[in-house]
């Protein structure tokens, strides 16, 4: 699993902004997606597997406090100037955020079954956070609602 992690942290270091071309699209419906069934405003939200903050851009402004966790510590610099956005590098498998610390944690685009998905679920679950998690993936999706209902 360590190869794997490694991997998708120097994978998404290298893409940069260009993690815009391949899934803007897709990043953006989920966010909507989430903003429109959980009602973020004056909340506490992580983002966990940010990238390079899609979901802040379109999200922070509306919520009490916007954290932005990816495991790939480049792209955290594109999200860093957002304001109310605070970065945190690290593995979503193993959050470095105290339970109960925040209201909703959204994994948009991040779950992966045939990974490390059970773990970052599970690690996000752990925080005693409303989680909402969607995929571009039918087996991710099903991983999530097996997992969250």
């Amino acid at each position: 699993m360590l190869g794997y992690k490694l991997y998708v942290r120097s994978y998404y270091e290298a893409l940069g902004t260009r993690y815009l071309d391949l899934y803007l699209r897709d990043s953006v419906l989920g966010y909507l997606r989430a903003a429109e069934t959980l009602r973020t405003r004056g909340m506490r939200v992580l983002d966990i597997g940010c990238g390079v903050g899609v979901g802040a851009g379109l999200l922070s402004g509306s919520a009490r406090l916007y954290v932005c966790l990816d495991i790939a510590c480049g792209v955290l610099r594109y999200v860093n100037y957002l304001p109310n956005v605070d970065v945190v590098c690290a593995d979503a498998a193993l959050p470095p955020i105290r339970p109960g610390s925040i209201d909703y944690a959204l994994l948009i685009n991040v779950v992966n079954a045939d990974a490390d998905g059970e773990a970052v679920l599970r690690g996000a679950l752990g925080l005693g956070a409303r989680v909402y998690a969607e995929s571009p993936r039918a087996v991710d999706n099903e991983l999530i609602r097996r997992l969250i209902s």
